[in-house]
């Protein structure tokens, strides 16, 4: 990774060698060359310049460089340009000659993950050669030069001890090449004696009918094939259908360099080299940002399309992409022939969400249409061919009101949008306001519903909203990248040199946070607007995020449950329910007043669930003591027939299924003797389930999914080590009980991905081992942690969407995280008899681990770096309620503590 810091010796030398060997003792040139001639066509791009110093100049005045040269070879470069100027005098010399002539500087991939520069100077007549004498008479100290013949062409090495490598360089009638990789400076000898070797001037010939001199700056030249050989370069992953794809598509440009308010400009027009013509008509409205209100901020890569009409699209072909001419036909003749493209507005967004691990990339299509519900049916109808069933009975699941249906058939979208949108194996579909949702798994989509919902989007962010600016309303094609969110995807794809580069100096690299590209159509050329965003905010310190308590609510009675929150059905407010050591049980306000109190025959043992009893939109609470289930209004009365308790034993658990999201609810029930109930909305047990017997108390509340292949399963875990699946009769699945382990004392997590059998439950048994089970009733893996000693506890803990989590080795003394591919994320020595732990994430570096010990009764909050965010613990010793503000870029926390109901606010 030293080939930044080897450009000042490029220069040195183009000045040394030059001087000292033929400029200066040469006289004029006898023939003049273009210095492209002499490149190679395979290069990974070339930057041409007549005003090489001027550029580096104005570089080095960007506010993005003091950061940048916090890394030590670009500091290096800096002191040792400015040795190089003192070395000339700094009379200007330097400038004056190399000002108007012909510099190219162009990368080539010099093994499998290395790169290297190639310099060439083409000196027209006449040129001015004073720094030449300058530079001679001051050689540096402890360097020589030894020549050698390549070709009839004398060829020079540069050898110093200040240099890891020699540097070779030669000239080439009025072109002097140089590089510290000698097959280059011989290949553009080769390129100079007529051999029938493509160059790269001749090879993009297009680029330069478009644009024959640099202007500016300088114009960076570079081709869709040799970015694709950049990216292999540095991937691990030898086939990546994008780059792939990209690199077939023959796109070239020439951008010319520019610098803005924080910002690096590349600007300037792309061509087809295959002499292909895209004329894209944009929209009559620019509407630029219509989904910025969609746009997760877990998004990594963003991809926008706004044309007249979506039959445009055809005309960018994905030449890596091989239709199946089945499903192809399938879509022409019931989805296409019956109108449904018509109804399509032109507007397209693709989401890269960024990825955990190496959980498989969540991608999310977004379409905008004028009739969401025809296209809905269609889509349906077209399910209904696929799978040859009457449409009611197409599975359907539901998730925050949404319904939720998949098809089955690889790359759908792709099949759809010819080529475009890869990489959907199941296309789960769904619609909102205006919009077609797809999405490439059911929990891609629950993802995105989520922060649309909770307004953890790019429109809604303040932090995000730069990302927002960088769609352009007057662009048929936008392309955006949130280089934070995508970092880790970066390194984990990288080649094992490049990864370490890429983590050593994440926090400067990080600093270039995004990269926008637009592209235009103007006079029947296409514009291409390419820019790298920088955010030069201070990095916060620890000791520079404050908790502050926000507020502060007292009771008569010690707080013993809650906070958990709810939503105001009448203004869409978060309130909280709470319950003191007496069992009453509080509705509150955000703001701490109390909308009623009622007490209870014990302590409250499930979570609280809102349902709409009488499907009129007024929302009931629902709750279970160990005695009772309740369901209580916004006034503190009880529904008819409630409290109720059919199992008429203990109650440990309670959940809340609704299977086709119309109201008819059961409740699904775990009693302390292992028997399971599931009762209709009146409270009444249903057949099959009067009760269920399982092996012993459960470890976790017992839990409704709805599968791919399989349909509805009931799913319960026995604290001994258990695993049962049931259908919605009560009836035992094939495989059931799968036996886990000799005990279990915590939680799972549905692990999605479309069909039963690569779904998997994941969790961790008493011993510390990890194993995974799909809906076949497969045991899938197993791995046994490290156990400290028999007295450890392992605990699996998820975030708030049930989406990521993490492990937890507790010893006696020390508590030690993991990620979910066991990666110790860092360790903390602490001493409790009791401790809790919660986990929550709202994307990229906003997540919030937190440690409760109910000994001490302190509460931690920690980054996933062990970062201790506030410095004073948290009183308390229940779980505790977190909201993120996109609007503020900040947490928002309740808890309970002895007598108080509290609010605190950390800002990010």
């Amino acid at each position: 990774m030293s080939i930044i810091k080897q450009i000042l010796v490029i220069v040195l030398v183009l000045s040394l060698g030059a001087a000292s060997y033929f400029l200066y003792k040469g006289g004029f040139f006898t023939k003049e060359t273009n210095a492209l001639e002499l490149i190679s066509s395979e290069a990974i791009f070339v930057f041409e310049t007549e005003e090489p110093i001027k550029a580096w100049n104005q570089l080095v005045t960007q506010p993005i460089w003091q950061r940048l040269s916090e890394l030590p070879s670009i500091k290096n470069i800096q002191d040792q340009l400015v040795s190089l100027d003192s070395l000339v005098g700094r009379s200007g010399s330097l400038d004056r000659s190399l000002k108007g002539n012909q510099m190219a500087i162009s990368l080539h991939a010099v093994g499998r993950d290395e790169f290297d520069f190639l310099f060439t100077i083409a000196f027209k007549k006449g040129a001015d050669e004073s720094f030449i004498k300058e530079l001679e008479e001051n050689l540096p100290d402890l360097s020589k030069i030894v020549k050698r013949n390549y070709s009839n062409i004398e060829i020079f090495e540069f050898q110093s001890t200040n240099l890891e490598r020699n540097l070779t360089y030669s000239k080439i009638g009025n072109v002097l090449v140089a590089s510290y990789t000698s097959f280059l400076v011989e290949e553009a000898i080769r390129f100079s004696q007529d051999n029938p070797l493509s160059n790269f001037k001749d090879e993009y010939k297009e680029l330069f009918s478009e644009l024959p001199s640099p202007k500016g700056l300088g114009v960076f030249r570079l081709s869709s094939k040799g970015l694709s050989n950049l990216v292999a370069g540095i991937s691990s992953e030898a086939q990546m259908p994008l780059i792939q794809n990209f690199s077939k598509n023959k796109l070239a440009a020439n951008l010319e360099l520019k610098f803005a308010d924080n910002k690096i400009v590349l600007d300037g027009i792309a061509v087809f080299l295959d002499g292909q013509k895209i004329d894209f008509k944009p929209l009559a409205s620019t509407q630029g940002q219509f989904f910025s209100n969609y746009i997760s901020n877990r998004t990594a890569a963003y991809f926008q399309y706004q044309v007249q009409n979506v039959d445009q699209l055809q005309q960018i072909e994905n030449h890596g992409f091989q239709p199946r001419s089945t499903l192809t036909g399938d879509i022409e003749k019931n989805l296409i022939e019956k109108g449904f493209m018509e109804n399509l507005k032109g507007q397209l967004a693709y989401l890269m969400l960024e990825t955990v691990g190496n959980e498989p990339q969540d991608r999310v299509l977004l379409i905008q249409s004028d009739q969401v519900e025809k296209q809905i049916q269609l889509l349906k109808e077209f399910n209904l061919g696929l799978e040859k069933i009457d449409l009611s009975l197409i599975p359907v699941d539901y998730y925050q009101n949404q319904e939720i249906f998949m098809i089955s058939e690889s790359d759908f979208p792709a099949h759809l949008f010819d080529g475009k949108f890869m990489g959907f194996g199941d296309t789960y579909i769904t619609g909102m306001e205006n919009m077609l949702v797809f999405a490439n798994s059911s929990k891609s989509l629950k993802i995105f519903i989520d922060d649309v919902y909770s307004d953890n989007t790019w429109g809604k962010s303040i932090a995000q909203r730069r990302f927002v600016q960088g769609v352009s309303g007057a662009a048929w094609f936008n392309f955006v990248i949130n280089v934070p969110r995508i970092w880790n995807s970066v390194v984990e794809m990288s080649l094992p040199n490049w990864k370490v580069f890429f983590q050593k100096y994440a926090p400067q690299l990080k600093s270039m946070d995004m990269v926008a590209m637009n592209v235009s159509g103007k006079d029947g050329k296409n514009e291409v607007n390419l820019a790298f965003g920088y955010n030069l905010d201070p990095i916060k310190s620890v000791q520079s995020v404050v908790l502050t308590e926000n507020k502060s609510v007292q009771f008569s009675d010690r707080l013993l449950y809650g906070p958990k929150s709810i939503q105001n059905f009448n203004d869409k407010s978060v309130e909280f329910v709470i319950q003191d050591e007496l069992n009453k049980l509080y509705l509150i306000t955000s703001e701490g007043e109390v909308v009623f109190s009622q007490e209870l025959d014990g302590p409250v043992v499930s979570e609280v669930f809102q349902i709409d009893y009488y499907k009129n939109g007024k929302l009931q609470l629902l709750f279970a003591t160990s005695g009772n289930i309740y369901a209580i209004d916004r006034f503190g009365v009880s529904i008819p027939g409630f409290p109720v308790n059919p199992a008429e034993e203990a109650i440990t658990h309670l959940n809340l299924v609704d299977y086709s999201n119309n109201k008819d609810y059961r409740y699904f029930v775990a009693t302390e003797a292992g028997n399971l109930f599931l009762l209709d909305n009146q409270g009444k047990a249903l057949d099959g389930w009067n009760p269920k017997k399982v092996n012993g108390p459960l470890a976790t509340v017992p839990a409704h999914h709805r599968i791919a292949g399989v349909g509805d399963q009931m799913l319960a875990l026995s604290s001994k080590g258990e695993l049962y699946l049931f259908n919605r009769r009560g009836e035992a699945q094939i495989g059931s009980p799968i036996r886990l382990g000799d005990a279990l004392t915590t939680d799972y997590i549905l692990l999605e991905r479309g069909s039963a059998k690569d779904t998997r439950i994941v969790t961790i048994t008493k011993d510390g081992e990890v194993v995974q089970v799909n809906f076949r009733g497969e045991l899938t893996y197993r791995n046994q942690l490290l156990r400290p000693d028999r007295e450890s506890k392992f605990n699996l803990v998820k975030d708030q969407n049930n989406d990521r989590y993490l492990f937890v080795v507790q010893e006696y003394n020390k508590v030690t995280i993991m990620d979910s591919e066991y990666k110790v994320l860092f360790t903390k020595d602490i001493s409790a008899e009791e401790m809790a732990f919660q986990f929550f994430s709202f994307g990229g570096d906003k997540n919030l681990f937190v440690l409760i010990d109910k000994t001490q009764e302190f509460i931690y909050l920690y980054d996933l770096k062990g970062e201790l965010l506030n410095a004073q613990p948290i009183g308390g010793t229940g779980k505790i309620e977190v909201k993120y503000s996109p609007a503020t870029n900040e947490y928002i926390i309740y808890n309970v503590e002895e007598f108080r109901f509290k609010e605190y606010k950390l800002p990010i």
